[in-house]
């Protein structure tokens, strides 16, 4: 909660009124294997993506109390939106609930329904269509592993608790995506001791760098 509290001190929120989307430093004990190279959500990443996949995204999401609905969207686009053609994952979205997800703190909500496979809908368009179909909050206890493809719809919903709502965000792609953020920074002694699993899922990542520093504003 003090790097959370210092990156607000820091910012405005960006993901919306009162929610904080952070990168997350890649040092102790974020970069724990079982976030970093978790056993039973790499296997999955490696069969859906293929055993090349890489991890390009490590940060936290947060709706601090008063954060209120996102719009519907999705977290990435159509690779080819003027065919119809559906194409198989090629980004995907790990999550892990650093709190329990409950009805009242602002929990993801999903829209499970083959909304992944929409092919060349703007958010614009989500938004008007997600109130007409089936929609769930993923309510999960702290810990848990959340895998959903990086198409699919979601929203934040309105944290009416008195605390925030903290989760860890991880994406997996193809090696060949190229998407906007920034690349992880991973000092060298931290990447020569990961796994060699772990070392390819983060070898285009700023090697080398200087860990993110969130401390002291």
């Amino acid at each position: 909660m003090n790097i959370l509290e210092t990156h607000i001190t820091r910012t405005d929120p960006n993901r919306g009124a009162n929610r904080y989307q952070m990168l997350v430093p890649f040092v102790p004990p974020f970069c724990d294997p079982r976030i970093v190279d978790n056993p039973f959500v790499v296997p999955i990443m490696q069969a859906l993506l293929g055993e090349d996949c890489v991890c390009h995204y490590f940060a936290s999401d947060t709706p601090l109390p008063g954060a209120e609905y996102q719009d519907a969207h999705s977290d990435i686009y159509t690779l080819f939106p003027d065919t119809d053609l559906v194409l198989p994952p090629y980004s995907v979205v790990f999550n892990i609930p650093l709190v329990d997800f409950r009805e009242d703190n602002g929990p993801l909500e999903i829209w499970p329904g083959g909304t992944h496979h929409f092919v060349g809908i703007a958010n614009s368009e989500i938004t008007k269509l997600a109130p007409t179909m089936h929609s769930e909050h993923a309510l999960m206890p702290a810990g848990s592993l959340l895998i959903r493809d990086s198409r699919m719809w979601h929203r934040g919903t309105p944290n009416r608790s008195n605390a925030p709502r903290p989760n860890i965000a991880l994406i997996y792609s193809r090696y060949w995506l190229k998407l906007r953020y920034p690349p992880i920074a991973i000092p060298q002694a931290t990447y020569d001791g990961l796994s060699e699993r772990a070392k390819k899922l983060f070898r285009l990542e700023n090697i080398g760098a200087p860990a993110l520093s969130l401390e002291g504003a």
